[in-house]
C-alpha cells in the first residue's frame, strides 16, 4: 500500500485570506433579493482576463449580428428609415 502524503499549507498561507464578514453576508444576501445572480459574478471573476474578454467578443458578435438584422428587417418596411442610420 503506498504511503499517503498530506500536505499541511503554512499558517501564514492563509494570512492574506480575506475574511468574509457579517456585513459582506447581508450584502450578499441584498443583491441576491435585488435579482443579482452572485453565483454568476463568481463564475466570471473566477476566469482568467482571456477568457472573459473571449466571453465580451462573443456577446458583442451576437449584438452585432442582431443590429444587422435589425437593420434588414426595417429596411423592408421603410426603405428610407434604413438608409438614414
Amino acid at each position: 500500500m503506498p504511503l499517503r502524503r498530506i500536505i499541511v499549507a503554512p499558517r501564514q498561507f492563509f494570512r492574506d485570506v480575506p475574511r468574509v464578514t457579517q456585513t459582506d453576508l447581508q450584502a450578499i444576501e441584498e443583491a441576491r433579493r435585488a435579482g443579482i445572480d452572485v453565483d454568476m459574478l463568481d463564475t466570471i471573476l473566477g476566469l482568467s482576463l482571456e477568457q472573459r474578454l473571449h466571453h465580451h467578443d462573443g456577446a458583442l458578435d451576437v449584438v452585432l449580428e442582431l443590429r444587422k438584422a435589425r437593420i434588414a428587417r426595417d429596411a423592408k418596411f421603410c426603405p428610407a428609415a434604413a438608409t438614414a442610420r
